[in-house]
Parts: structure tokens; sequence; C-alpha cells
């Protein structure tokens, strides 16, 4: 793996990749107090969310790469950018993550004639995932430049 090497990137870079993250944070949120305790929990909301923010953490590390965003909600294509973009390897350590939230995002988000449900502890698994994958992209950003301000 080649280091990426810190720049001092443009406020108004910074600002487009700020704004990514914090609709990753927003969504993130939510899933802190996701009612999983009710008799018929939103799980599938919580997948789905799950997803999103996966989603907007990726992209807005190929903002801050300067690459191209594509409007698709598949996880695999941002993810395999984000490891292209500098030969960081370390971005495969999120693939079993990413496929499981894809999951949810592909099954979950209309009605299907054979309904596809999750449990809660996938749910808070789902969350878990989320959160670490927000924590690693923006640790990735950081050493690239990307301040939180």
């Amino acid at each position: 793996m080649t280091a990426p090497i810190k720049r001092n990137i443009s406020k108004h870079l910074n600002q487009r990749v700020r704004e990514w993250f914090r609709k990753a944070e927003h969504e993130l949120a939510y899933l802190e107090h996701a009612p999983l305790d009710l008799e018929d929990p939103p799980t599938d909301t919580t997948g789905k969310m799950a997803h999103v923010v996966a989603e907007y953490c990726l992209k807005a590390y190929l903002v801050l790469c300067k690459r191209k965003i594509k409007k698709i909600h598949d996880l695999d294509e941002p993810l395999n950018f984000c490891i292209i973009v500098h030969q960081d390897e370390e971005f495969n350590t999120l693939r079993d993550d990413c496929e499981a939230l894809n999951r949810y995002k592909e099954y979950l988000v209309y009605p299907a004639h054979f309904p596809i449900t999750i449990s809660v502890d996938e749910a808070k698994a789902a969350i878990e995932k989320a959160r670490a994958i927000f924590a690693f992209v923006l640790r990735k950003a950081q050493e690239l430049g990307y301040a939180q301000d």
C-alpha cells in the first residue's frame, strides 16, 4: 500500500466533504435512538439508515479525493474506488460490513411478495457496522488533511 500524502485542502473542498459527513452524523444520531424495544420495531428502517451512513461516508472520501460521485446505492462501487484512489487496501476491511448493509438497502426498501425482515440483533449489528465505517472513513479522510471544523 502506498501511504496517501496528507495535503492542505481548500476550504471549499473541506466544506463539501463536511456536508457528506454531517449527513452521515445525522443518520447515526437517529440510529442512536432507534426504538428497537417496540412490539414491532422498525428494524427495516434501521438497516436502511445504517446503509445510508456507509454510503455517505464512502462518498465523502471520494469527494475529498476529487472523484466523481455516481448516483448509485450499491456500496461495492464506491468502496472499490476508495481502495483504488490511493491504492489503500485497508479499505478492504470494510467489505464484509458493506456487503451486509447492501442487503438491507436492496431488500428492505420496497414491500416484497415474501417480506424479508431483520431481527433486533441484526438491526443493532447494522448500527455498529455503520459506526465502524463512519469512524474508519473519517480517520482516512483526516489522514488526507480533512478537518471537521
